[in-house]
């Protein structure tokens, strides 16, 4: 309902046609038929089984919509709409994750704390599927998301603009808590198995892990950047940002 119900708020021209389920009722759910209807979005009732079919899974919640695809921009693109913004948001980078549940996941999570984009690569990574969007939870409809043929050439374009490039890694010295970030900065995060490439970590600036005390040692990596997020936000509030020029130009690693 909240893919849903965002869809309808930001970007209803790209809604083409709503499911509900039979026998479904409930507030909300009205709610959401009166708004599709008076932006003349058609919304038809369907049986259950055939939402379930549509969109993949059960946990549909009675409605289901279909869409034009989210527009996909390039680097450039994406760093020309954030140039135009007062102060440059954080960007994040991903590097070959695969499942659609952690993107969607990562997307929610960036929505929520103010990160400015995300930057995926056009292979061996998940794309922008409905069950992205599901568990994105709208966070599609206000992120806005490039896709990259070389992350760590994109890296490299990320620095000449001036970004500060970290990257996410649990055997890292630097823990998220020691480094003070900088503006403009770029967050990378590697595949839920083997974490960032090795190429692409020679790329980064500087690399950092979260500090955990429990007998795991790692994080999913869609919850590992929700602290990151949370980490860097509330950084940012109580001590400021320095530039990528005022930081050390050698790498930490």
């Amino acid at each position: 309902m909240n893919a849903v119900q965002e869809a309808l708020r930001v970007s209803p021209h790209r809604l083409e046609t709503i499911w509900v389920a039979e026998r479904k009722t409930g507030r909300r759910l009205r709610e959401l038929i009166a708004s599709a209807a008076e932006a003349g979005i058609p919304v038809e009732i369907i049986p259950e089984p055939r939402l379930t079919e549509a969109s993949g899974t059960s946990a549909h919640q009675g409605i289901v919509a279909f869409a034009a695809p989210s527009p996909l921009l390039t680097l450039d693109r994406l760093l020309t709409q954030l140039g135009r913004r007062p102060t440059i948001p954080p960007l994040v980078l991903l590097d070959g994750v695969k499942d659609p549940r952690n993107l969607g996941a990562i997307i929610r999570s960036a929505a929520v704390f103010g990160v400015g984009g995300i930057v995926v690569p056009t292979r061996r990574a998940v794309g922008l599927t409905g069950t992205v969007a599901k568990v994105a939870a709208g966070g599609l409809e206000h992120l806005p998301v490039a896709e990259v043929t070389n992350i760590s050439q994109s890296i490299e374009r990320l620095k000449r603009h001036g970004f500060w490039v970290i990257g996410s890694d649990e055997r890292a010295e630097a823990t998220c808590h020691s480094f003070v970030y900088p503006s403009p900065l770029a967050l990378v995060f590697g595949e839920e198995e083997s974490g960032i490439s090795p190429l692409v970590k020679r790329h980064c600036d500087v690399l950092v892990r979260i500090p955990v005390r429990g007998p795991l040692h790692s994080l999913n990596v869609a919850v590992a950047a929700a602290v990151l997020f949370y980490e860097i936000m509330v950084r940012a509030q109580d001590e400021g940002v320095r530039s990528r020029e005022s930081l050390p130009k050698t790498p930490f690693l």
